[in-house]
């Protein structure tokens, strides 16, 4: 997931949904989509967790 934003990500994650309230992913690429968005979830996390901790750090830094 070289390259990817949370931004992007959540974008796609959106579209992923948006897709399926509206009957537009057949079932043949079902399984393809719902891999990709648990990918696109966790990478999400990982990126909230990561920010997080940095923010905290920084907060800690400056005796706050």
């Amino acid at each position: 997931m070289e390259g990817l934003t949370y931004e992007k990500a959540e974008q796609e994650l959106e579209q992923i949904l948006d897709d399926l309230r509206n009957d537009r992913i057949g079932i043949d690429a079902l399984a393809e989509k719902v891999e990709r968005a648990s990918k696109l979830i966790v990478f999400c996390k990982e990126k909230l967790t990561s920010t997080e901790k940095k923010v905290e750090d920084i907060i800690k830094q400056l005796g706050l």
